[in-house]
């Protein structure tokens, strides 16, 4: 059989053990999650969870986009965003282990590669909740708030700032690495030392940064919040995106990230210059209810990060890209699909907010709205023009964050190059995307 085939057979059969053992606790539909409790005092445990995102949308493409070999100037589409089952084992009250595995981004040019990926396997010991390591492949990373990737969204995804280098120096946002973190009263703290990996095959440029070809150097990452009122778990390297106002909470973070020679460029004797990549960035995350009763609530998120990666550094990239090629001669700056400004050597910032809207029925609280706009802006040396990507959707609340429609609408400038070679906005594009997503757990 194969082993892909029998790890989420068995994944799959622990968590319908789960079903069957445990009633101690309930789900937001209702129904008693998929845990199995290995001792009375419920301190060890073997758990299953996942989720998945399905994507219809509408997509105007960038010019000279291709589908197979006809040019097209939009497309419509259906995708698996992401699949996602994980298993967490914790046989003892110190000792946690969790493996995930699931597809990302299945849509029709990908009938070829749509495995079961492996996407997590660490384990981490607890010495106390000032204090736990861990180490293998995961997401446990620093930098900022969601540079660890989804959970609980308040628009359709992430915005790509976010896990800028993804598929350049890690796979699905994950890196080898080890870790330590903890929470000191109200300060959450995490460091993480990690592999990146080497899937680059740029050759210098003259005064523009791309990353290098050569060994990679040490990932190193950290994050560190305040809580000033209610705390957040640091079990995961998630953070929540909302909490619907089921909690009060106050976070006020800051990060880093850096990888010593990372990229390189030539100079301009046509001499190599090793490029070291640095990253910080400060943010402030509030969520907390309006009016309990009624269910509204208020959402907001506020980031700013400052990224060196050499001279001239840009990078476009798209979510989920529905192209499989383009035609050079009539390709702007941004590339196939629906590519966008993604990261470059310059500032980003980037804010949301959004809140819940007062339950459908007094009796009944399953089913809400919840609007939301977001704005990222950047400023990166290789464009000339400012990037401005603009957000705005809805989302109806079935049962809260576990099974939510969303429908988003996304505005997105598109560059070209003048007669002096300076990267100019000359058009803007927009995507349609409307997701639903359901967890089970």
């Amino acid at each position: 059989m194969n082993k892909k085939v029998l790890l989420a057979s068995l994944l799959l059969t622990v968590g319908l053990t789960g079903i069957h053992t445990s009633n101690a606790q309930t789900n937001d539909f209702g129904n008693p999650k998929l845990i199995h409790y290995l001792n009375k005092e419920h301190t060890r445990y073997v758990s299953f969870s996942g989720y998945a995102e399905l994507w219809a949308r509408y997509t105007q493409l960038n010019p000279g986009s291709l589908i197979n070999n006809e040019s097209v100037g939009s497309v419509s589409d259906l995708s698996l965003r992401r699949i996602r089952a994980k298993m967490t084992y914790k046989p003892t009250e110190n000792l946690y282990f969790v493996l995930q595995m699931g597809p990302t981004n299945v849509n029709v040019n990908s009938k070829n590669n749509t495995y079961m990926d492996l996407l997590d396997a660490y384990a981490e010991y607890s010495f106390s909740p000032k204090l736990a390591v861990g180490a293998g492949r995961s997401t446990w990373r620093g930098l900022s708030r969601f540079t660890t990737g989804p959970q609980a969204t308040l628009l359709y995804d992430l915005p790509l700032y976010a896990t800028s280098n993804t598929g350049i120096t890690d796979m699905t946002v994950r890196e080898m690495s080890a870790y330590i973190k903890g929470q000191l009263g109200r300060f959450d703290y995490r460091l993480v030392l990690a592999d990146p990996y080497t899937a680059t095959t740029a050759d210098p440029a003259l005064n523009v940064a791309k990353f290098s070809k050569n060994e990679a150097r040490k990932d190193i990452s950290g994050y560190f919040r305040y809580a000033f009122f209610d705390k957040e778990n640091n079990e995961t390297p998630f953070n929540a995106g909302t909490y619907l106002g089921k909690k009060k909470v106050l976070s006020v973070g800051g990060g880093f990230e850096y990888m010593h020679h990372a990229l390189w460029h030539l100079d301009a004797n046509k001499a190599i210059q090793n490029d070291d990549m640095k990253s910080v960035a400060l943010d402030i995350f509030y969520d907390a209810p309006v009016n309990k009763e009624k269910g509204t609530s208020i959402s907001a998120y506020a980031m700013a990060v400052h990224n060196d990666y050499g001279p001239n550094y840009i990078r476009f990239s798209g979510t989920n890209n529905p192209a499989t090629g383009i035609v050079a001669t009539s390709a702007s700056l941004n590339g196939a699909g629906n590519a966008l400004p993604t990261a470059g050597t310059g500032n980003t910032f980037y804010a949301q907010i959004g809140g819940t809207l007062p339950y459908f029925s007094r009796n009944n609280h399953n089913l809400q709205l919840q609007p939301a706009v977001s704005v990222q802006f950047a400023d990166y040396n290789a464009l000339k023009d400012n990037s401005a990507i603009y957000d705005a959707g809805i989302s109806m609340l079935f049962h809260g964050n576990s099974s939510r429609l969303t429908f988003d609408a996304q505005n997105r400038p598109i560059y070209n190059s003048n007669a002096v070679s300076e990267s100019l906005v000359t058009d803007h594009k927009w995507a349609f995307i409307l997701k639903y997503r359901i967890d089970f757990n």
